[in-house]
């Protein structure tokens, strides 16, 4: 007796019309299956997204901490920072340490954030996450002399080396992204932001838009009810070099650091430029009602800028004037893109 054997192609030949559907189907499942796997996985790392932690202490063994009272001062100074970032996981939980980056095409944008006089890396650290849902990646070190806890107590003197701590907290993150494949596709080295409140927005304001210290790697800066122009860099003057896009946000009823302080700045500051007026704001008004137009004007001013995204700039005219709560005045007349 002889046995046949047949191809594929010929048993389907012998298939009932319905059997040769399924069939079908099922090899046309088989082939877009990883298309479609991907195009799921791309869809679950949007905002908003998981937050991750790790720790990190720098040494900056190239600039020394100066003495402060019962402490002797240090030939270093060591910045213990905080790195916040888009995981894999749930975007409704809380942050979670050492949680898998997402890994996000060219990566994320890098946000370097100055904690103001007395606090440390984990103050705004519930802010710093609302901004990491939206898509950023932040560092934030704790800086060693105006912190709590600082080693003869918290001074706010030492704010002029800070914008020096910012810039090479910026160096030993970007070598991590170097080094670390996971990191390496979440963090953009291409793609920097400043931003500070308090005595840390004078710090921004230092490393962005002062010549003393001023990095070129910076590409936008935010101001959260800081000094403006009057505190002053050894040797440095403000906006007398070319300066990334700067937005300040100030409060009108701010009684530690009074509003015309970013008044002031921002009549000095070149274009590109926004201004956020927090009707009736204190100092520090992390809460309703001005919240939510600082955090909405702070994230369509990033993305706009650090991504060249004009659709977002445009929104920033929408999410910053709120009736009763907060105005926003811009000057984008440098920005040809802008729209």
């Amino acid at each position: 007796m002889s046995v046949i054997v047949r191809s594929k192609s010929c048993i389907a030949s012998f298939l009932p019309p319905l059997a040769r559907v399924v069939a079908a189907l099922a090899t046309a499942a088989l082939t877009f299956w990883p298309h479609l796997a991907a195009a799921s996985a791309a869809h679950r790392h949007r905002p908003p997204y998981a937050v991750g932690l790790r720790s990190y202490t720098f040494v900056d063994s190239s600039r020394p901490t100066p003495a402060n009272g019962t402490y002797p001062g240090a030939p270093s100074r060591t910045l213990r920072t905080l790195l916040v970032y888009p995981a894999k996981g749930d975007p409704a939980g809380p942050a979670v340490e050492n949680a898998p980056p997402v890994e996000h095409g060219k990566g994320f944008p890098l946000l370097i954030f100055s904690h103001g006089f007395n606090g440390n890396a984990t103050t705004r650290l519930p802010v710093l996450e609302r901004l990491v849902r939206e898509g950023f990646v932040i560092a934030a070190p704790t800086f060693p002399l105006t912190s709590s806890g600082a080693p003869g107590g918290p001074t706010p003197l030492d704010y002029i080396h800070q914008p020096g701590d910012v810039s090479f907290v910026i160096t030993k993150v970007l070598a991590l992204a170097r080094h670390d494949h996971r990191l390496g596709k979440t963090i953009d080295p291409r793609e920097i932001g400043a931003l500070g409140n308090s005595l840390g927005a004078t710090t921004t304001l230092g490393v962005a838009t002062n010549s003393c210290c001023l990095d070129p790697r910076i590409d936008a800066a935010v101001s959260l009810w800081g000094t403006g122009t009057a505190a002053t860099f050894p040797g440095g003057t403000f906006f007398s070099k070319p300066t990334p896009p700067l937005l300040l946000v100030h409060g009108t009823a701010d009684q530690t650091l009074p509003y015309p302080l970013s008044v002031n700045a921002y009549a000095q500051a070149p274009s590109p430029k926004a201004f956020l007026t927090l009707e009736g704001a204190p100092h520090n008004p992390f809460y309703p009602p001005w919240f939510g137009p600082t955090l909405r004007s702070v994230t369509d001013f990033f993305k706009g800028f650090l991504d060249h995204d004009s659709q977002t700039i445009r929104r920033l005219r929408a999410d910053g004037n709120i009736a009763a709560v907060s105005s926003l005045q811009e000057d984008l007349t440098s920005c040809h893109w802008c729209g």
